[in-house]
């Protein structure tokens, strides 16, 4: 069981950098404001049309373990969206702390 998460995470990092490449060019066209619908919607989507077609034979690998290609797909989103809770405290914290209104 241990393994099998192991491997959904690493299959879940390696969406993560494209994932953030997307919404980096999201951030510097848009703002920061689309950031986390950017994240959790169409960077999550490019990540897994780049794995169907260019990284198409990893998911023999996973499947080899035990891992399905949708409960990988399911797990990969629900890692994205605790990544998006956590980034989002972290910049409410930030906001908080260091941008206190003088009004």
């Amino acid at each position: 069981m241990i393994r099998k998460l192991n491997n959904i995470f690493e299959f879940f990092k390696t969406t993560l950098v494209i994932n953030l490449s997307v919404c980096a060019i999201a951030v510097l066209l848009t703002g920061f404001d689309y950031f986390f619908t950017v994240f959790l919607s169409f960077g999550f989507l490019m990540s897994v049309a780049f794995k169907e077609l260019y990284r198409k034979n990893d998911y023999l690998f996973y499947s080899n373990n035990g891992i399905s290609k949708t409960r990988l797909l399911i797990f990969s989103y629900l890692l994205t969206i605790c990544a998006t809770l956590l980034i989002g405290l972290v910049t409410f914290l930030i906001k908080r702390i260091f941008w206190k209104n003088t009004f």
